[in-house]
């Protein structure tokens, strides 16, 4: 299932993000060292037939999803910063401040002007995914998949409330059974990724940021080449000591080619909805936080092998030093 936990987890904590950014707020520091350390729970149950879990592993039927399973998992989150004086500060940290699902991020943010130029690298370190996901009968086999890139964000535009952002990433399955079997579904090959975000004052401790997004993903197989938009919006209230976010967005992706296996081309639609509550100060401690987050992925393709629903669940505590 860890291919499928991590695009799950990166569902959610693209809503962790803006709300244990809020959780650190402080009075301005001119430099020196700060972090976080959170610890919690990870809920999922899908019927994703692409997820690696172990009993998902025997499929006799690629006309629709799997049978609903379930992961419970522990998540452990580690963020690092250090700012200069001149303003320019480095980092590193895994998914609940990368907002990379579970991977790792090092990066350099470098403020220019009123603007913020901010560049990472990244890299996954528990990927998988099945050898050959088609296969029936007989019990699939997982593989590790290497998976890296970079990201690179133009933020608080000309001191606006505009925000660019670019990130390239690179996919490599190391058994990949089905790419040997059928070159056009071959899975290795890179993604691109453009966004645009706006952030939008609503009321005093209210924000609406709306989002637009296009990917490219080049496989070496050309079945498994896609383009994809999304567009949605984050909305957070944040009245400490409580602070709430909600995400609403949708996708769309194209597979232009015919897919082998199917004999059509694949077009997916995805809902993706998730809240969060986040409770700031707690026992006291100003510090210390929790939060918890609940969200509901569903995705409807033109082939049914690839339909799905999951819902997912997070809980976890923090401290900011």
């Amino acid at each position: 299932m860890r291919r499928f936990l991590r695009h799950s987890c990166w569902i959610l904590l693209l809503a962790l993000v803006p709300a244990t950014a809020f959780a650190q707020e402080a009075p301005p520091d001119p430099g020196g060292l700060s972090g976080r350390l959170q610890v919690g729970g990870f809920f999922l149950q899908t019927d994703s037939q692409l997820s690696t879990e172990g009993t998902n592993r025997r499929t006799s039927d690629l006309d629709g999803p799997a049978a609903p399973h379930t992961l419970l998992s522990g998540l452990a989150a580690v963020y690092l910063r250090y700012q200069f004086e001149s303003g320019t500060a480095l980092y590193a940290g895994n998914p609940l401040e990368a907002g990379e699902g579970l991977a790792v991020a090092a990066g350099v943010s470098q403020p220019i002007g009123e603007s913020t130029l901010d560049f990472s690298v990244t890299w996954s370190p528990i990927e998988e995914v099945w050898e050959n996901p088609y296969q029936t009968n007989d019990a699939r086999e997982e593989t590790a998949v290497d998976a890296y890139g970079f990201k690179l964000e133009w933020q608080e535009i000309g001191g606006g409330p505009w925000q660019l952002s670019y990130g390239l990433g690179r996919i490599d399955v190391e058994d990949d059974v089905i790419g040997e079997l059928e070159p056009d579904l071959e899975r290795d090959g890179w993604i691109h990724r453009l966004g645009v975000e706006y952030t939008l004052p609503l009321s005093p401790g209210v924000e609406l940021k709306p989002h637009l997004r296009y990917a490219y993903a080049d496989r070496e197989g050309e079945s498994n080449r896609y383009h994809g938009m999304e567009a949605g919006f984050l909305v957070q209230r944040a009245r400490p000591p409580w602070v709430l976010v909600g995400v609403l967005s949708g996708a769309y992706h194209h597979y232009p080619e015919d897919h082998p296996l199917f004999s059509e081309d694949r077009r997916d639609g995805i809902l993706t909805a998730f809240g969060q509550v986040m409770h700031l100060n707690l026992f006291g401690f100003e510090q210390l936080f929790a939060s918890m987050g609940a969200g509901y992925i569903r995705s409807d393709s033109s082939i049914d092998f690839f339909d799905s629903q999951t819902v997912v669940g997070l809980a976890s505590v923090g401290i900011n030093f």
